[in-house]
């Protein structure tokens, strides 16, 4: 069943489970999907440092970087241009003291751009020199991004300077895009907590809780949102009222650890949360809002460097230190986003979180063992983690453990008195792996429990469907629920394929190319689709183009055991090598 094997995505499983100042980055880190190379020895080449440093930074891999640059520096020491550009891998690399020293050379030279007013006013707050960052945020700054960011620090710089009256001046006269109003909001009721006025926290934080379009736009800052309301509405003495607003925010976010941390201590008599209500950690907030509203939008390198602000500003925090975490793993630092998980505490409600993403990098890192010990270790710890077992068996998938897999899944399946909507993708996963151990009987009955748990859902139908046309049983039924999928994901190759493929099955050739044309523009890069459609290619007599067909998907490493059948295919043809294996199936020395 090539259409459908070799595609368990482990993070698309967790998914499942789980024009500014910065425009200057251009001249600095662009970060692409490549792994990082082994530490490297520079060279007493000044042209050869400065290139290799541009190549790591270009390969995200800030760590050699940065130390490619420090070594160009050293030889040539009143390069203005070059401290610029080493300036922000510093940053990103979490070198910020090296960032800062090398930001007020740059300040000394002249013309510094607007980021580096940026990191210095970070150095100010650190320091709580609040007036310092004031002067480095008080610009005329270009964008709407950065005028939003400038005027939510300097607010918090105001509550440092005990100048409530200003910082809530400065954040109400806050003007941009619809975008602005959630987080100005948002910080305007913080700063109103951090001084006391619960009331007027209350009411600044429910009008960004009914922002519905704003939190669309920026899903992590509208969670906290509503753990800050909820912490508002427990400090004005309104107990009932935040745990009503944590239950809603439950409803949103079935599955949110942050909610149900903070109805646990509600329904222990404790605070919802811990709260915003220091100066520094309010900046931090901004950083860390703007970082996940950046990295969402698919600006890493942006949401990198904010994220590193606020880390600087909160090094212990655990909803920082987490969010740091996802995009340096996002970015293919695994080690690095493993480093930084570690770093959350038991009692955080990202604890588990960070474990699971520990597991899931541990096998990244090919330490299977390890990853195992550590699922063992979360599921003892709470035996109903459905995400857990999800993510346990993926991992165990991926290895083509498939029975063990089966197992896993079996285990959080005896636990659950009555199935829900929310576990169809249990069964289904556990369908996949009784079809892998050729238990079919189990497969097709765990996915027909998924169905019956959320009908027409695509994957399953998906499945299921060319896994009967793939046996020659059910055939209509089959073909239509694969034409449902496609119709509910027109746009997913794997489907489209397993629909050309349906119909190659049947024999109906002509459509099966058609569909596998439109799967191959789909999915361009893929070798099983393209194989596909130079078989049909051969069936429906194209077989110049079939050739031409399977050369391609040769030329990109198809999965381990399909090369040497194309290859047959391309030297003595389709028809030759499939009479060779229908003779193998009938050998009497078969099996």
């Amino acid at each position: 069943m090539q259409s459908v094997r070799g595609r368990l995505n482990l993070k698309k499983l967790r998914a499942l489970a789980l024009g500014s100042a910065f425009a200057f980055l251009a001249a600095a880190p662009v970060f692409a999907d490549e792994t990082p190379s082994e530490p490297l020895v520079p060279s007493n080449s000044l042209a050869g440092n400065y290139l290799a440093a541009r190549i790591a930074a270009t390969d995200k891999d800030t760590s050699n970087a940065v130390t490619f640059y420090r070594q160009a520096i050293a030889l040539d020491p009143d390069n203005v241009d070059l401290k610029l550009k080493a300036f922000l891998n510093f940053i990103a690399n979490g070198n910020f003291d090296e960032g800062v020293t090398t930001g007020r050379e740059i300040v000394k030279a002249g013309n510094e751009p607007e980021v580096v007013n940026i990191i210095l006013s970070v150095d100010d707050i650190r320091r709580k020199n609040w007036a310092g960052s004031e002067r480095n945020l008080t610009k005329d700054w270009r964008s709407a991004l950065d005028r939003l960011m400038a005027g939510l620090v300097r607010s918090w710089s105001k509550i440092g300077q005990k100048q409530n009256d200003e910082a809530m001046k400065i954040v109400d006269g806050l003007k941009g895009p619809a975008w602005f109003d959630l987080f100005a909001q948002y910080h305007g009721g913080l700063i109103a907590l951090s001084t006391g006025d619960t009331k007027g926290a209350v009411k600044r934080l429910d009008t960004a809780f009914k922002n519905r379009a704003g939190g669309q736009a920026a899903n992590e800052t509208y969670t906290r949102v509503i753990s800050a309301l909820a912490f508002a509405y427990f400090k004005d003495g309104n107990a009932d009222q935040a745990k009503k607003t944590l239950q809603e925010g439950l409803k949103l976010q079935p599955q949110s650890p942050v909610f149900s941390k903070g109805v646990e201590n509600l329904n222990a008599g404790k605070a919802p949360s811990a709260g915003i209500l220091t100066s520094q950690r309010g900046a931090a907030e901004v950083f860390l809002n703007l970082g996940t509203a950046l990295n969402k939008e698919g600006g890493q390198q942006f949401a990198r460097i904010y994220m590193q602000l606020a880390r600087t500003l909160a090094p212990k925090d655990d909803a920082v230190l987490a969010e740091l975490a996802q995009l340096l793993d996002a970015q293919g630092l695994t080690a690095e986003a493993n480093d930084l998980f570690r770093g959350i505490e038991e009692n955080s409600p990202y604890y588990r979180i960070a474990r699971l993403e520990i597991a899931l990098n541990l096998d990244e890192l090919e330490n299977l063992e390890a990853s195992k010990k550590e699922m063992e270790s979360l599921l003892a710890s709470d035996p109903d983690d459905l995400v857990a077992y999800l993510s346990y068996g993926a991992v165990l998938a991926r290895h083509e453990k498939f029975a063990d897999a089966a197992a896993v899944y079996q285990r959080v399946i005896d636990r659950i008195e009555k199935p829900t909507r929310i576990h169809w993708n249990l069964f289904y996963r556990q369908g996949i792996s009784y079809e892998r151990t050729k238990q079919w009987p189990k497969a097709e009955a765990a996915f027909k429990k998924s169905l019956e748990l959320l009908p027409n859902q695509p994957s399953v139908l998906n499945y299921l469907g060319y896994s009967w046309i793939d046996m020659n049983i059910n055939l209509e039924e089959g073909l239509e629920m694969i034409r449902k999928a496609v119709s509910l994901r027109p746009n997913d190759g794997y489907m489209v394929d397993s629909l050309g493929w349906a119909f190659y099955r049947l024999n109906r050739f002509e459509e099966a190319v058609v569909q596998l044309e439109r799967a191959v523009e789909l999915r361009p890069g893929d070798p099983t689709i393209n194989d596909h459609l130079g078989d049909a290619y051969w069936k429906a007599g194209r077989k110049l183009e079939a050739s031409f067909q399977w050369q391609h998907a040769l030329a990109m490493e198809p999965p381990e055991g399909d090369a040497p059948r194309i290859e047959a295919k391309l030297k003595d043809g389709l028809d030759v090598v499939e009479q060779k294996e229908t003779a193998e199936e009938k050998s009497p020395d078969k099996g």
